[in-house]
């Protein structure tokens, strides 16, 4: 009797809580880690907000030097861009390491780049469908 108690129980866990069935999805998980926002090299800002990159992305002009932000959690794992609103933005991201880094097919506009850029910082996909993506070879 405990035995076949024990069964109708796992039975019925099972088919409520759907054990065997498959599940996908379709973004990334925020981000557990914290994210720093490097502005030319001469600036870093720790977990930025939306604002921050945005202002950060229109800021950007390649005639007074160096242009250019990097985002990400660590120092190889990363996405970073490099322009301005009158020549557009390459953009390139790596993973974890250097056999893993790509670059976008084209340059992006500064509002895709910062919706890019906040897509990441929040661990949403959105931002690798925002461009065709080809491996960097070293």
């Amino acid at each position: 009797m405990v035995r076949h108690t024990t069964l109708l129980a796992i039975v019925v866990i099972a088919a409520l809580t759907g054990c065997g069935r498959q599940t996908t999805t379709t973004t990334t998980p925020p981000k557990a880690t914290t994210m720093n926002l490097d502005i030319c090299g001469a600036k870093q800002i720790h977990n930025p907000t939306e604002s921050d990159i945005r202002q950060a992305v229109f800021a950007l002009d390649s005639k007074k030097g160096d242009a250019f932000l990097i985002l990400g959690p660590t120092d190889m794992t990363y996405i970073q861009t490099g322009g301005d609103q009158k020549v557009g933005f390459a953009v390139e991201y790596q993973e974890t390491d250097a056999k893993h880094h790509y670059r976008a097919t084209r340059n992006l506009t500064a509002d895709e780049i910062v919706k890019a850029l906040v897509a990441y910082a929040t661990g949403a996909d959105d931002w690798k469908t925002m461009a065709e993506w080809e491996p960097i070879t070293w």
